[in-house]
Order: structure tokens, then sequence, then C-alpha cells
């Protein structure tokens, strides 16, 4: 006979010894494999926590942003609607070239700034009237049917952060009427 055709000779006691062993063995190793579960699911929610954290983090953050140029805008609307009735005003009209171009300097320079910030003004003459962009003040009769509803004049500029109207722009807008 071979070694590997002999059997292993193990007393009574020491196999006994061995079947309480492998058993212990096997239900450490059960313990062993839930706790590596427990671990495992544990993770899985954490990371699904923070990417979820994250997620509306980021959404916080945008928004919190456009609150702010909402503000800026709203803040910053009463100055850019003085500098335009001074710019129409017949006393700036009469003023000297150099003080006008630096007047007209120093409010193109703010518009600019406006737009890199995410901030823009808009003039709606000729386009169709919308009531989420623009406010109405007056209304204009006319015969010719085609202008019905259409914007005939801007009295103040609207403003908008990317899409959100902050303040629509004012206008006259035509109405037909029939003779």
């Amino acid at each position: 006979m071979n070694a590997s055709e002999e059997e292993e000779f193990v007393p009574d006691e020491e196999a006994e010894e061995g079947v309480g062993a492998l058993k212990k063995l096997r239900e450490r190793l059960k313990k062993a494999i839930e706790e590596k579960q427990e671990y495992l699911d544990g993770w899985q929610r954490a990371r699904a926590d923070f990417a979820n954290f994250k997620r509306d983090e980021a959404a916080r953050s945008g928004e919190l942003e456009l609150r702010t140029q909402t503000d800026m805008a709203e803040a910053l609307i009463p100055t850019l609607d003085s500098f335009e009735m001074a710019l129409k005003d017949n006393s700036f009209q009469e003023a000297d070239v150099n003080f006008k171009k630096g007047i007209e300097a120093v409010y193109g320079n703010l518009l600019k700034s406006l737009d890199r910030a995410g901030i823009s003004r808009y003039e709606p003459a000729g386009e169709k009237f919308d009531p989420y962009k623009h406010e109405a003040l007056r209304e204009v009769t006319t015969e010719d049917e085609s202008k019905d509803h259409y914007i005939e004049s801007v009295h103040s500029a609207g403003y908008r952060v990317n899409e959100r109207i902050v303040r629509p722009a004012q206008v006259s807008v035509y109405t037909y009427i029939q003779k």
C-alpha cells in the first residue's frame, strides 16, 4: 500500500475533538460571513447616502447661486432704471459730448458686468405679448389685425437670470379694433 491509500489513524478522542472543532470552525465561518454581509450592506448604504448627499448639495448650491443672482438683479434694477431715465432726459442730450460718452460707457460696463453674472436685460419691442415676460401698462388701439397683441413700445426693460424673470418688461400693447 502506498501512503495515499493508507488511512490515517486518529484516536477516537482526537476524532471527537476534531468533529467539535470542525463544528466550531463552521459556526465561526458562518458568523464571519454574516458579519461580512452586514458590513457590506452598511458600506453600500453609506455609499448611496453619500451619493444622494452630493446630488442634494449640488442642487442646493445651484439654488443658492440663482437666489444670489436674483437678489443682485433686484438690488441693481432701480439704478439701471435711473441710468435709462437720465440717458433719455433732455438735459443729458444737451450735455458735453465727453460727459455723455463717459456716462454711456459706465452704463454699458454695468450691463456687461451683469451679463457676465448671468443677469440679462431685454427689450421686447415688436414681440408678441407674453404675460410671463411682459407687463402691459397701456393698450394702444390699431386697425391692423396683424399687430393685435404685439408690443407697441417698451417703457422699462425687463431683466432675467437665466430664464427666470426677475422683472417683466413694462410695455404698451396693440389691441385690434375692427371698424
